[in-house]
């Protein structure tokens, strides 16, 4: 059904002994030591050979994830004892090669049934989830896949590249259903709105520009670019669950609120100055009247989108802040940083919940798992970690 809906056309070193300088250049040669942290995770899994850049977490599975990386491969794997003890240890993971670049993004669709990958080749890859094989190999864009995501009721991915398109697919079939043109440059982030009648794109340098578009069509009904959007390249997008609104950051600290309805006159709602450096993360409350964005300046900022500009929350990172997860029933929200460590922190008060530790470099992706009573993460020191969040234990 949702396949003939959207038819239409068509990611200090140890010191040196007196010994010297044998052993002082093979310490230079070796980099900084090894971090040692405290590790409250869960499980830890390691069959990564580089950086994690993307982790998932299956909405119709309490038990199964998948993560991403720059060794080009993707696992798809279980967490939990029930999951250990019935595949006898196993944790039935399965290893997902054929990309020829970094596996930047990953997402599954609703029923958690098939696992779209996007690489850095310029490639989808789609995997039935039951066994770990290959359903599909989408092709089409000329540059790296940014980012990739499902249409909420249907087998349809969609897929933004960097040479300014965004791909629309039928999954199991592979058939193109649609080509976004329109950007005229990167397109950093995209998604449908919650209904799947809407699609939603931001783009980075020479574009700076937000575009909304009918999926069926092809048609782009609304570009919201110039004063008073932002000026320079937009870095994320977050659209809220209602569909009526986004909230987009840019690379000078700008954060926008924008009404994405082709009727109205009047698209962006609020601007919003309170950095210099650049925004990483933005995103809205499912349950609150609340919206935050996080990003180089260590800081995270909670406040009322009904009163535009008025700072709730003004939470301190000791570095980068770079993704944002929202918890499905509680007012609470989950930053990564490049510190290596999450943190939980709730909406209501600013207050810092928990942090989670055990990773040695810094996190690159988060995700909760559908009741939020755990957190995946992925860091650059090639582990992706389980906690269990507060109150799970």
């Amino acid at each position: 059904m949702v396949l003939e809906d959207l038819e239409g056309l068509g990611p200090e070193g140890a010191e040196s002994s007196s010994d010297g300088e044998a052993e002082e250049q093979e310490e230079m040669e070796q980099g900084e030591p090894e971090r040692i942290v405290e590790d409250d995770s869960w499980h830890s899994f390691e069959g990564h050979q580089d950086a994690v850049l993307a982790v998932a977490w299956s909405p119709a599975h309490p038990d199964m994830v998948a993560t991403g990386g720059m060794d080009d491969r993707a696992f798809l794997w279980r967490v939990g004892q029930d999951a250990f003890e019935t595949t006898e240890g196993s944790l039935a993971t399965f290893e997902l090669a054929g990309h020829t670049d970094s596996v930047a993004a990953l997402n599954f669709n609703s029923t958690g049934t098939l696992l779209a990958t996007g690489g850095m080749d310029g490639v989808v890859k789609v995997w039935n989830t039951a066994d770990g094989q290959l359903v599909n190999t989408l092709e089409g864009p000329g540059d790296a896949i940014e980012w990739l995501c499902w249409h909420p009721k249907g087998n349809v991915v969609l897929a933004g590249s960097q040479d300014m398109t965004m791909w629309m697919w039928a999954a199991e079939t592979g058939q193109c259903m649609q080509v976004f043109s329109g950007h005229s440059g990167t397109i950093i982030s995209g998604q449908f709105t919650a209904d799947g009648k809407t699609v939603v794109s931001v783009g980075g340098d020479d574009d700076c520009s937000l575009r909304v578009w009918n999926p069926k069509t092809g048609e782009c009904t609304v570009t919201v670019s110039g004063y008073p959007f932002h000026e320079t390249g937009v870095t994320c997008l977050g659209v809220h669950h209602e569909g009526k609104i986004c909230i987009t950051g840019a690379d000078n600290g700008t954060v926008r609120i924008c009404n994405i309805q082709p009727a109205t006159k009047q698209h962006v709602l609020a601007s919003i100055n309170w950095s210099e450096e650049s925004i990483e993360a933005v995103g809205f409350s499912l349950h609150q009247p609340l919206c935050a964005s996080g990003g180089v300046d260590g800081f995270l900022r909670i406040w009322d989108y009904n009163t535009t500009t008025i700072e709730r929350s003004k939470c301190e990172h000791p570095d980068v802040i770079n993704r944002l997860a929202w918890h499905p029933t509680q007012p609470l929200v989950y930053t990564s940083c490049m510190d290596g460590i999450a943190r939980c922190w709730d909406l209501r008060t600013g207050g810092l919940v928990r942090q989670y530790t055990g990773h040695k470099q810094g996190i690159q992706d988060l995700a909760l798992s559908p009741d939020g009573s755990m957190l995946l993460s992925g860091s650059d020191d090639f582990t992706a970690k389980v906690f269990l969040t507060a109150g799970s234990e």
